[in-house]
Formats: structure tokens, sequence, C-alpha cells
């Protein structure tokens, strides 16, 4: 199968949340997190990450440049495509509420480290693993595997 076709069959796989627009996906965020949450239903994203696509190595593999800031900061992170390859997401925000649209890895490994403190949800409900490992249940792995590690945590400490 060429590469571009692989891409657009990974790509038909994102979810149809994946495409909602951007203040649905932050609203459902925030419903997930619930009374913990400090945002309410409505309220912008004060920043944007942009995660990218890799097919076969090629592509943009790693991202992560989000400001570390002394309150809470509610960060949109767009869908990560990744096909027979490696990235990594790096969450660096203690006070970050990132809200993922998606996530897709196919015969790959998509990695997202976090800090320990910072808050994870995904505008989808469960993640789907077909003959993969998805540790974070917050994408769609097909033969691949996506993980969620934590640092920054106090010994002990495995984080939220």
């Amino acid at each position: 199968m060429k590469p571009q076709s692989l891409a657009a069959l990974v790509l038909a796989a994102v979810p149809v949340t994946g495409f909602a627009g951007d203040q649905e996906v932050l609203d459902h965020c925030i419903a997930t997190w619930g009374k913990q949450s400090p945002f309410r239903k409505g309220t912008p994203a004060n920043s944007v990450l942009a995660s990218g696509v890799k097919v076969f190595g090629i592509g943009q593999g790693s991202t992560g440049n989000d400001p570390v800031t002394d309150r809470p900061a509610l960060v949109l992170v767009r869908p990560a495509v990744n096909v027979a390859g490696r990235s990594t997401i790096r969450l660096a925000n203690p006070n970050g509420w990132y809200c993922f649209r998606s996530n897709v890895t196919v015969a790959g490994k998509l990695e997202i480290e976090a800090h320990c403190n910072a808050r994870i949800a995904s505008a989808k409900d469960s993640g789907t693993a077909v003959g993969a490992a998805d540790e974070s249940n917050k994408g769609v792995a097909v033969f691949g595997a996506l993980r969620v590690t934590r640092f920054g945590c106090p010994e002990g400490q495995a984080g939220k």
C-alpha cells in the first residue's frame, strides 16, 4: 500500500468528534472533568497545540512548546496521526488542562509525556485499539501503541 493511501485510510479512521467545532470539543472535555474543572462550558482555549502527521517516519514527530503558566490553562490539542513511526507529544505545563480531539496511531508508537499535575481529557469517550495497546484510552491505535507517561511527580505519586 502506498504511503499516501495509508495516510488517507488513517485520516478516515479519525472519529467524527475529531472534526467537531473547537468549542464543542472543549465543552466535552470540560464536562468530562466535571466539578474539579476551573472552566465553565463556553470557555475558549488559552492556546492550541498542533500535533501533526507523521507517515513512515516522515513529518512532524514531536510537539510541545506550551508555556508553563501560574494559573489553570485550557489547551486544545489537535489530532496527532502517526503511521509506522514514533511520535511524542510533551505537555509540560503543570497547570495545563489538555483537551485532545483524538489521536490515531497505525503500526507505530505515539507517546504522550505529561507533567504529573497536568490534566488530560479527550473529546472521545473512550479509545479504540485493534491489535494494539492504547493505555491512554484517548485515541485510536491499530497495530501500534498509544501511551501516556508522567514526569515531575514527587516520589510515590503516579499523577492524575
